[in-house]
């Protein structure tokens, strides 16, 4: 999946409930299989529930999802347990069998104290310790370090009372912020971020939202946010190596992610590249210094009058990392291309139904523009599915995604009439 770990036999366990913050999230959003069509030979792969037969058919008329059968390992009790991971730690027959297959690397989503109980119980090692994952990973710990690194960084306060919230959402209104957003130390997708615009609005979050939490952070809320792009890095002990700049598109609220634009309108903006790129290399530089290897996906927002501030690091696998590793894996060359993630909600139904209304959308060769399947796991049980648009122009991709919602809305109606 990664060109730096060629030769190694890599153990895959895309298990996102090993993130905090998603303990309210419906177990079925396993959203496991977003690797499949990455998968080679070579690779070993947990899931929960078994593959589309379907799915992996098409996945293999374009020559991915390479990985052999009896390299996969289903834990098909994991909805009885927090996460995937959990679910298999308590499958011992399961990591027996694992273990007879020797693999060398274990690649999590993220790295968590289960991921470290895990690969010791497997006799594999990990690209870093859940403790700089944890650390970097930590709202209020990555400002700190990033403030020392140089980067501009938005007034903040970190508090763990209501008292001391008060006090600081005053300093930030006199600050000039209109609006301040509450965040928890760990969150993932917008999930622990609310924008407040009164005390009264803060109180209630606190006491809603809030109540468990130690510590959590206040900070300003930046506005007249032209793009919010993401900055991938693979960091090496001996490299540092750029995956991909995609524009984030966020929702109503302007916090919470819902999908990735390819290429970045940063990367025409010479000057603002130029600055981005040394801050994000100065960060992955800290991350080498502290043995911790492996993807981080970095969050910026850009303002009309060209500011450039960071929100948060992934030290992590990131929700766009699937679709620019499967552009890599489509064509041999990505710079002349666009694409864009979308999902469809609504109507439940199978792969191979959904393939059937939408066949001459979806690409049909390496190297074709289309519509291509990134996750459809819970598609058939909760009408959900996520996909990415390529084409040869933005123009093209919107055509492409906007097509796809049409004839997946108009199945909806047609089900619910």
């Amino acid at each position: 999946m990664f060109p730096c770990l060629k030769n190694k036999k890599i153990l895959y366990l895309n298990d996102r409930h090993e993130e905090k913050d998603t303990q309210n999230e419906d177990r079925r959003k396993l959203y496991d299989k977003r690797i499949l069509s990455l998968l080679d030979k070579s690779d070993l792969a947990v899931f929960g529930g078994e593959i589309d037969s379907f799915l992996w058919d098409y996945y293999k008329t374009l020559g991915l999802a390479k990985i052999k059968q009896e390299n996969i390992f289903y834990v098909d009790n994991y909805l009885d347990y927090p996460s995937l991971t959990k679910a298999l730690l308590a499958n011992g027959l399961i990591i027996e069998q694992i273990k007879k297959k020797k693999p060398q690397l274990l690649l999590p989503y993220i790295e968590s104290k289960d991921t470290q109980i895990l690969s010791k119980k497997l006799n594999t090692s990990l690209l870093r310790r859940a403790q700089i994952t944890e650390q970097v990973n930590n709202k209020s710990n990555y400002r700190q370090i990033i403030e020392k690194l140089g980067f501009p960084v938005i007034a903040f306060s970190k508090v763990s009372s209501l008292k001391e919230a008060r006090k600081s959402f005053g300093f930030l209104r006199k600050q000039g912020f209109k609006r301040i957003v509450l965040k928890k130390e760990r969150s993932v997708a917008g999930f622990g971020v609310f924008v407040i615009k009164t005390e009264r609005d803060l109180e209630k979050q606190i006491r809603e939202n809030f109540f468990q939490e130690k510590s959590f952070l206040l900070e300003g809320f930046v506005e007249n946010v032209e793009t919010s792009p993401n900055v991938q890095y693979w960091v090496g002990p001996k490299e540092i190596r750029l995956i991909v700049v995609s524009d984030q598109l966020l929702a109503k609220d302007q916090i919470s992610h819902t999908n990735n634009v390819f290429p970045a309108k940063v990367k025409d903006q010479s000057e603002i590249w130029r600055k981005i790129e040394k801050l994000s290399l100065s960060l992955g530089n800290y991350l080498q210094s502290e043995n911790c290897y492996g993807l981080i996906g970095i969050d910026y927002l850009i303002t009309k009058d060209k500011k450039i501030y960071s929100t948060e690091a992934n030290v992590r696998l990131n929700a766009s990392t699937f679709a620019a590793l499967i552009a890599k894996k489509l064509f041999i060359r990505t710079d002349n291309i666009y694409w864009k993630t979308f999902t469809l909600k609504g109507y439940s139904l199978s792969f191979e139904k959904l393939f059937h209304y939408l066949k001459h959308l979806f690409i049909n060769q390496k190297g074709g523009f289309g519509v291509f399947p990134i996750d459809v796991g819970i598609l058939d049980l909760m009408g959900e599915g996520q996909f990415m648009s390529i084409g040869s122009s933005l123009k093209q991709v919107d055509e492409f995604a906007k097509e796809a919602v049409k004839v997946y809305e108009d199945l909806s109606k047609r089900k619910m009439q």
